[in-house]
């Protein structure tokens, strides 16, 4: 067996200790390792029961050093606990290739330098791609320069003209959803309750939002800037209290959206008599209330997919054109704007009639 290190723990077997164990040179357990064709199979049952007992797996850096691959695709992402971040993970997991098997998945916590130290780990692990939703490291322009990239849901400055880029059409989105509320239901006020409009993804929902109100002639309503449900229900109930029900809502995320439903219920506003609410995000677990939100839902698998084609293309032509892939969001209508009809109006936390 291969040695044990002070601590108690087992040292992992090398070549050398396969060659030993199976009584043949080291440069046969090369071979059958390598797969050769000219191996005699008797030499490679006693190599391969050989790994089998000593549990072998290999030095994948040397590995690394022979190929140039080193099996891994770096992502990062800003928050593993937002369920579309999770999803999505996932998505792209299972559209992993055998030449590169291994996800290494980084959380930023929309933090720059939190960001900056996957990139700097990544980098000297010599990933065969990156696939990334920034938060604005200093050296993800060096990344790109040396790692097949793409850069999925947000973009940040000067990033555009160097590194592919998959986007779900969140402005369009919010357009259509504020459109909706303006247009269908004949709403002359809806508020934006929003969060940090300085990440791209929101300030496009921003954007699509202002729009569909110019056009109209319209007032706007904002509030935004808001991290948590909480800072969200504190900033709608202030805003709320300019607007004369019925009025409309255009919340950015699910974390908006709780935030505005819970200023709702504060008030003593009920939906969707006296509030119209939209959102962009999946929010299952709203169904406990008896609600199903009028949202917009990116189609996970459609942007994993168009990622994933475009790491492939980029790694077996680093000097192809950058392309930037637009991918358009799904509407679901539903109770939260009256289009699916409850008995009776619900405020959060009641059930319906």
């Amino acid at each position: 067996m291969s040695p044990h290190t002070g601590s108690g723990l087992r040292a992992p077997a090398r070549l050398v200790d396969i060659a030993e164990h199976a009584g043949v040179s080291v440069k046969s357990v090369s071979r059958v390792l390598r797969g050769e064709q000219y191996v005699t199979q008797s030499m490679r049952n006693k190599v391969m029961a050989a790994v089998d007992e000593l549990s072998y797996v290999g030095d994948a850096a040397a590995s690394g050093l022979r190929t140039r691959r080193s099996g891994i695709i770096g992502l990062i992402i800003p928050d593993v606990r937002n369920g579309f971040f999770a999803l999505l993970t996932r998505a792209i997991e299972e559209r992993l290739s055998a030449d590169s098997p291994t996800l290494l998945l980084g959380d930023s916590d929309e933090e720059s330098q939190q960001e900056e130290r996957y990139l700097r780990t990544f980098r000297q692990q010599r990933v065969d791609g990156l696939i990334v939703l920034p938060a604005g490291a200093p050296s993800l322009a060096d990344a790109v320069s040396e790692i097949p990239t793409v850069v999925v849901d947000r973009t940040t400055p000067g990033l555009r003209d160097i590194a592919d880029h998959v986007l779900p059409n969140y402005e369009r989105a919010a357009q259509q959803l504020v459109g909706h509320l303006v247009k269908h239901h004949g709403l002359s006020q809806v508020a934006l309750i929003a969060g940090d409009t300085g990440i791209s993804s929101v300030g496009d929902r921003e954007e699509g939002y202002r729009r569909v109100l110019e056009e109209a002639g319209l007032e706007v309503f904002v509030s935004d800037g808001h991290q948590t449900p909480d800072d969200a229900a504190a900033g709608a109930i202030k805003v709320f209290r300019e607007l004369t029900p019925p009025f409309g809502v255009f919340a950015t995320n699910n974390r908006m959206f709780w935030g505005a439903m819970a200023a709702i219920a504060r008030l003593g506003l009920h939906v969707p008599r006296d509030v119209l609410v939209t959102t962009i995000d999946s929010i299952g677990e709203a169904t406990v209330t008896g609600l199903k939100p009028t949202q917009a839902v990116v189609p996970v698998q459609s942007v994993a997919a168009r990622a994933m084609e475009l790491l492939g293309e980029r790694t077996a032509d680093p000097t192809r054109e950058v392309r930037e892939v637009r991918v358009p969001l799904d509407i679901e209508f539903g109770t939260t704007c009256g289009c699916v009809p409850l008995t009776t109006p619900l405020m959060l936390g009641q059930a319906p009639a």
